[in-house]
Parts: C-alpha cells; structure tokens; sequence
C-alpha cells in the first residue's frame, strides 16, 4: 500500500522530470504504433484509447503542489507527448504527415486537461470529495472495460492485456488515493456498480466495431477537396480527411462489409468496403 500511496501523492515531478516523461512516453509509445502485425492488439491500444493516459494523468495531479500547478502540469504532458506518437510515425509510414489527421481527435483532450487538472488536484485530500473527483476517470475506465471485454469475447485473446488493466487501473487509483473510510466506501461503490454494469453489456449486449482508415489513392477512390460523402450502406460513420495531398477514408462499421456513395465533381460514386481476411486489412473497390 505504501508503494501506492507514494506513487499517488509521494512524488517529486519536477518540470525537467514532467518533459523528460512526455518525451520518452511519446516517443515508446509511437514506436509501438510501428510494429508490424500487432494491429488490434493490447500492445497498439495506447495509441488509441485512454486507459493508460488517465492513469498517467492521475498520477501527475495527484502529485501536484497546487489547482494550478496540477493544470499547467497536465496540459504540458499531453501538448508533448501527443503529437509526439505521430511525429515518430511519419518517416515510416505511408500516410506520411497525413497521420496527424488524427491528432486532431486528441486536440480537445489535450485542452480538457487544464480544467480536469486544476480539479483534479483535490484527489490528493483522499476523502470523500476525492472519491467523487476521481468518479468520471473511473466511469471512463468501466466504459473501456466494457468495450475492450467485448472485443475480447469476439477476438480472443486479443485485446485481453488491455481489458485487464483498465480493471487494475480502476483498483490502484483508488487504493492510492481513499484514506477514509466513508472514501474507500463511495469510490468501491462507484466503482463496483460502473465495472459491474459495463461487464454485464459488454458480454450480452455487444455487436462487432470496426474503424477501419482506407487510404483513397491505393483504393482508387476518386476524391477532391470537395468531394463529400451522401450515403452509406452497414456503415455508421464515413469521414474523408486530408493532409498534403493524401486523403484517407475513415470508417465506422459493425460489420465486415459495407458501400459508401461519395460525391465528386457533381457525380455519384459506389464503392464497396470488405475485409481481406488473409491479409487482414479493409479494401475498397468500385461497384
């Protein structure tokens, strides 16, 4: 318990500390994100989802020495290491800077954090008002566990490594931080009715999800900077982004199969995404 407590209240995070961490996690993280054949595994899941970077922000302002020293702290470590995943990605990949179109995703986030950091000081009190400051990120971990125990029950083992640490997360973040006992009492409350529910969805209640990103280019998918999307088929998102030149299709789809119609230059255009089953990847082709 003391290894916790210190690591969740007891640490010196110096500015030269904060910055030296947010380059080392950004630059670990964007290699990762460089592996050949882990996509839709544990070890790619950081790069996309928030489990690992609620922890890291919890342990930054429950370390804090003040409301605006736990803010600045928390913005700075996410403006650094954010962008700093793709960044590390664009030399190697054939989205080249086209992969900051994602960025754009984490850029609220990472402007979320002055006021959830300014807030979030408080959770160094260890009382009841820290339970309740620290119930969204356990919410928000439960609704991962949700989502990635669903992707376990259909692609086992895969994403097992990440749905289990969104359960150890939830556990040390308020091991670390209760110091009462009416705190310990409401945040395993909160936290046992969250995780309870989001498992009992995630196993009854879960439909495939796909997002695949389709380069337009290698797909001979006809775009421009005015083309828009006006229909789809098995599809519950379509958005056509750009970057330099490169345009990308990305998709969200509880199925394997879909059409999206785009329109370019006053024409209307079919194309038909699948799933390529040995080379695991989603193609398009006109229809």
């Amino acid at each position: 318990m003391s290894v916790l407590r210190k690591l969740f209240g007891g640490l010196d995070i110096t500015w030269p500390k904060l910055i030296i961490w947010a380059v080392v996690i950004g630059a670990a993280v964007g290699g990762l994100m460089l592996i050949p054949g882990v996509d839709d595994t544990s070890v790619k899941d950081i790069g996309t989802t928030f489990e690992w970077w609620i922890f890291f922000g919890v342990v930054i302002v429950s370390n804090s020495k003040s409301p605006v020293d736990s803010a600045a702290k928390a913005f700075v470590f996410f403006l650094i290491s954010q962008p700093l995943i793709y960044l590390v990605q664009v030399p190697f990949s054939d989205m080249g800077w086209g992969l900051f179109g994602y960025y754009k995703n984490w850029i609220g986030w990472t402007l979320a954090t002055i006021p959830m950091g300014a807030v979030g000081h408080f959770v160094r009190r260890g009382d009841v008002i820290s339970s309740l400051i620290l119930a969204p990120m356990t919410v928000f971990l439960a609704v991962h566990l949700y989502t990635y125990t669903g992707e376990v029950k259909n692609k086992f083992p895969h994403h097992l490594v990440t749905a289990i640490l969104c359960a150890v997360f939830i556990a040390v973040t308020i091991l670390g931080i209760a110091r009462t006992k009416n705190a310990k009492i409401v945040s395993w409350l909160i936290a046992g009715a969250a995780v309870a529910a989001m498992i009992v969805i995630g196993l009854f209640n879960r439909t495939e999800s796909y997002s695949p990103t389709i380069s337009c280019a290698e797909n001979g998918i006809e775009v421009n900077a005015e083309s828009q999307v006006v229909g789809t088929v098995n599809i519950r998102d379509c958005q056509i982004t750009e970057l330099d030149g490169r345009y990308m299709l990305h998709l969200e789809m509880n199925d394997k199969e879909g059409r999206v119609i785009i329109e370019t230059d006053g024409r209307d255009t079919t194309y038909v995404i699948s799933y390529n089953e040995e080379e695991k990847t989603f193609y398009a082709k006109k229809e």
